[in-house]
């Protein structure tokens, strides 16, 4: 796997620090172009190419109205309407982790709270879920910063989707404000502590395969797809029963692994993994606002 992750637990109030895979400069210069008769090149008006300012690796050619926003600035907005909005107990042991793709022209970090902690009773066991919220950003001109927010599941590292998981924030070229990260996150805080009852709710209503296909096939998934979620469901099941619950865990675990069933293409020889599994949370997302989905959660309410 090419995905490159770091996680830092501290036992104070305190937040982690970036570190190199996303705290770097990007600067913006001029495009050039070689003259390989003369030998020389010449500045030619195609925007402007973006660059790592640690190591000089060009990550994108971006249009010339694009702005950059910084990972440390934004990290900042973020960590500081984090301990504005959230209660001091809240931030103890705080957990950063982030994830680089195509040389850093996509990154992503994010945290997660382990001490606001939520318990979801299953068939066999008990798992604990915590908040999380972090931010992604691309330097190639291919997106704008997002923000998003969720819980993450402590035993199998599924990073659970809550409603519309990735919010556009604001695109690069306009500005940010603090105000719009302390809203989200106490937005989003709220939503957390309510879907978490739905989850509940989720574990606590079973479900057939039968049903599970028929709502994968209805939200859109190809057949190759569907039968890869529905092993995944089966192998959920042994452990959270078969149910609700189950099958979601199926989809966020495609989210968010990199693995044998649901393997990034070509991500043995590109560094594109990170990048692709936030494309899948967007994919989950979207079934789990689906009409099929709506109506099969609508029976564990």
């Amino acid at each position: 796997m090419n995905i490159q992750t770091n996680i830092t637990a501290l036992h104070r109030a305190e937040f982690p620090a970036l570190t190199a895979k996303t705290d770097f400069n990007a600067v913006a210069e001029p495009v050039y172009m070689a003259n390989h008769e003369t030998g020389t090149a010449q500045k030619i008006d195609l925007g402007k190419v973006i660059r790592r300012h640690d190591t000089g690796a060009a990550l994108g050619i971006v249009g010339n109205r694009y702005g950059i926003a910084q990972n440390a600035g934004l990290y900042e907005m973020l960590t500081n309407a984090a301990r504005e909005t959230l209660p001091a107990n809240a931030l103890r042991g705080l957990e950063l982790k982030e994830v680089s793709s195509y040389g850093g022209a996509y990154t992503r970090f994010e945290l997660a709270f382990p001490a606001m902690k939520v318990g979801i009773k299953q068939r066999n066991s008990e798992t604990e879920l915590k908040f999380r919220v972090g931010i992604s950003n691309t330097f190639d001109g291919n997106g704008s910063v997002r923000v998003f927010a969720g819980a993450y599941d402590q035993v199998c590292e599924n990073g659970m989707c809550i409603g519309e998981l990735v919010k556009q924030l604001a695109r690069h070229t306009a500005g940010f404000t603090p105000g719009k990260f302390s809203q989200f996150i106490s937005t989003e805080m709220e939503l957390y502590l309510i879907r978490a009852r739905d989850f509940q709710r989720w574990a606590d209503t079973e479900l057939n395969p039968e049903l599970a296909e028929n709502v994968l096939n209805a939200a859109g998934l190809s057949e190759r797809r569907t039968a890869a979620m529905l092993d995944q469901f089966a192998l959920e099941s042994q452990s959270r029963g078969a149910s609700i619950w189950a099958l979601y865990s199926a989809l966020t675990f495609y989210a968010s692994h990199n693995s044998n069933r649901f393997g990034v293409r070509n991500s043995d020889n590109v560094d594109n993994a990170g990048a692709t599994l936030e494309q899948r949370e967007r994919e989950v997302s979207k079934i789990i606002t689906s009409p099929a989905w709506q109506a099969l959660t609508a029976v564990a309410a």
